[in-house]
């Protein structure tokens, strides 16, 4: 458990220093196709014209913006640090990894759908819809892919003989 412990907040750290961080040029890179692919594909959930670049118009005055911190990086991160540190092969790992990363995403766009149609009905719906509901659905993808990757997973067998 402590070396599941220590693998995971290490490679918390370096995905995120990598992949999310500011200063990395891989980061600016990978988030601006990631938030870019999730606003187009977000647009294809929404009415025509709602949407323009990564902004969704509620009203004239009023609009969602899906930023970086939008863009459904962040579960996929901490998703995939579990999936490294926890043993299991590479190739279950990879498998999960492009699973988690295709669930994740998808899961992302459900929740910017789910948030505009709770903010369209009432504005003040969205700290309720983004802050609890939202993320709480990619919170518990995340749980449910871990636990698949988990259960999924080829266990070792050790065979014991009597010498």
């Amino acid at each position: 458990m402590k070396k599941f412990l220590l693998s995971y907040w290490l490679g918390i750290a370096l995905l995120f220093a990598i992949f999310y961080w500011d200063l990395s040029p891989i980061s600016e890179f990978i988030n601006n196709l990631q938030t870019d692919m999730t606003a187009s594909l977000t647009s294809l959930t929404l009415t025509t014209g709602m949407m323009h670049e990564h902004k969704i118009f509620i009203t004239d005055f009023y609009a969602l913006v899906i930023e970086k911190a939008c863009n459904g990086s962040i579960p996929y991160l901490f998703f995939l640090a579990s999936i490294i540190a926890f043993p299991a092969t590479i190739e279950h790992k990879i498998k999960w990894a492009i699973v988690g990363y295709i669930f994740i995403s998808a899961m992302n766009i459900f929740r910017i759908w789910f948030v505009t149609q709770f903010v369209l009905r009432q504005r003040e719906n969205f700290s309720l819809a983004h802050d609890y509901l939202g993320n709480g659905v990619l919170i518990l993808t995340g749980l449910v892919l871990f636990t698949s990757f988990v259960k999924t997973r080829e266990k070792r067998v050790i065979n014991h003989t009597a010498i």
